[in-house]
């Protein structure tokens, strides 16, 4: 069912008017919002020109949001405090849905049966989500692994972890025939610096892996996905939003609009952060219901509930 909110004209003391949520917007055509973050609402460490203006309007008058991030660098309470001092409005760390939250019961299930967890990422991030326990260690530091989990590409040597990462899956590979499973939170390849410029995620250790033990006659090396474009994280938006009616924006094809569409959702690909440019490539299945060149058009009528009404009739 489509809600029929009054648009309303917002205005904050000290500030320039937010944006005015037409009733027949985008956003009123669902039940709630997902917001990427990195790239959508925030770039390095401050919020994306507008950004704020939008929440804050939601905040008074629009469906909830949800942030669905495949930030892993801590917890949701951490992850929420961060975009809070980039400039966000966020009014409580349950609007956070990241995927190192989600991937931290499967972790705790690893550890439980007796195996020994390497993470890649620093030991903050991984002892502020899943605890300190006596088999869960640095990809650096440990002798060996039977998991690897991947979180973060920030806060340690990444070159060295990665280095340690790819001879234990060779030595296990060599001595067994098989080798350690791979429980991936951020499978980030690249993401957008706050500076406009590209970096590496996390999520390459996958192809860098793959190349290095080619040589070994390694098999695919698969992944069981936790965050963006894997179901799980969409699947607990879903169960924190009570409904299936919800819509994605963000600036990533391979994460944010690939992932949502799989689930059923939605999509709208906003030209910030990774799209700032424009030129990624889509595939049909990958391709946005919406472009927006920002994200003022969700709410400003731009992008309607009769633009949604005729593509289904």
């Amino acid at each position: 069912m489509i809600n029929t909110r009054k648009t309303v004209a917002i205005e904050i003391a000290g500030q320039p008017p937010a944006p005015q949520i037409d009733s027949s917007s985008l956003a009123n055509c669902y039940d709630a919002i997902l917001f990427d973050a990195t790239g959508t609402l925030v770039g390095e460490n401050e919020a994306i020109p507008g950004a704020a203006d939008v929440l804050a309007a939601l905040n008074l008058s629009g469906p909830p949001y949800y942030i669905v991030t495949n930030i892993s660098s801590g917890s949701d309470e951490a992850i929420f405090k961060r975009l809070c001092r980039a400039g966000l409005p966020l009014p409580a760390a349950d609007r956070i849905v990241s995927a190192g939250g989600v991937a931290r019961s499967r972790v705790v299930e690893e550890l439980a049966a007796g195996r020994q967890v390497s993470y890649l990422g620093s030991a903050k991030a991984a002892h502020d989500i899943f605890g300190q326990h006596p088999n869960l260690h640095r990809a650096d530091k440990g002798e060996t692994f039977d998991t690897l989990v991947v979180l973060d590409d920030e806060g340690f040597d990444f070159k060295r972890a990665a280095d340690h990462i790819l001879s234990t899956f060779q030595c296990r590979l060599v001595e067994t025939g098989e080798m350690p499973r791979v429980i991936t939170a951020n499978a980030d390849m690249i993401y957008p610096n706050g500076r406009g410029s590209l970096v590496f995620g996390p999520g390459i250790i996958g192809p860098m892996l793959q190349a290095g033990l080619a040589p070994f006659g390694a098999p695919p090396i698969r992944a069981e996905l936790m965050g963006k474009p894997g179901s799980a994280i969409f699947e607990e938006s879903i169960a924190r939003a009570g409904s299936d009616r919800l819509l994605m924006v963000g600036d990533q094809v391979d994460t944010d609009i690939k992932g949502a569409k799989a689930a059923g959702l939605d999509t709208v690909l906003v030209n910030t952060g990774l799209n700032r440019r424009g030129g990624l490539s889509q595939e049909e299945s990958s391709a946005p219901d919406y472009v927006a060149n920002s994200l003022r058009e969700i709410l400003d009528g731009s992008l309607s509930c009769r633009q949604l009404d005729a593509a289904l009739e």
